[in-house]
């Protein structure tokens, strides 16, 4: 909170993860607290190293100005898999620090709230007792692009794609691989990733 405090001008950005077997494939999520557009990736694996190599192929990925409007701040919990801040806050190739990471409380998940919401989103296609082990990275994509075209009464009936278009263009986005997805064909179902 003092940091924000101190940098008003810093995005923050809540991250997490979902899975429905301890042994997953596991989804690590993203959500820009700004606009309600949430990205996420597949993971075989719940630990610092693979959690923090996002960050590192999306550096490689985004311009260092777009990578640090997005990801300066990170808000996380204090889960195993995010618990090597180093692994996530220092670029891995120039040993320089990229982002600040924040952790909530202990049992205090409340505290990062917006993507906390936004998985009953996720929820709502991949339910709990679902088999997830065929998921794609394609998938997630377009799991996420049908979220991210849902609109919202806290953004004023706009979608999350549409007001993070409005904050960082669509450039980004299409690195980020979100589609535009009409209003009439979303769909939240879980035949969306032929689920059962």
């Amino acid at each position: 909170l003092e940091y924000i405090k101190n940098n008003p001008t810093v995005a923050t950005t809540e991250m997490d993860t979902v899975y429905n077997n301890q042994s997953g494939p596991y989804i690590q999520t993203f959500i820009f607290e700004n606009t309600g557009f949430m990205i996420g990736f597949l993971k075989t694996h719940k630990t610092a190293d693979e959690m923090s190599n996002t960050l590192n192929c999306l550096q490689d990925t985004l311009s260092n100005e777009e990578f640090q409007k997005l990801f300066g701040l990170l808000l996380t919990d204090r889960g195993s898999e995010f618990a090597k801040p180093n692994l996530f806050e220092i670029n891995h190739e120039t040993g320089e620090i990229r982002c600040k990471i924040f952790y909530c409380d202990a049992q205090m998940s409340c505290q990062k709230p917006h993507v906390e919401n936004n998985h009953i989103f996720i929820r709502d296609i991949i339910k709990k007792k679902a088999k997830i082990d065929k998921l794609t990275q394609d998938d997630l994509d377009l799991m996420f692009s049908h979220i991210n075209s849902v609109p919202r009464k806290v953004l004023g009936g706009k979608t999350p794609y549409e007001a993070f278009e409005f904050f960082y263009g669509k450039e980004i986005i299409e690195k980020l691989n979100i589609q535009k997805i009409e209003k009439d064909k979303v769909t939240l179902q879980p035949y969306l990733l032929n689920l059962k």
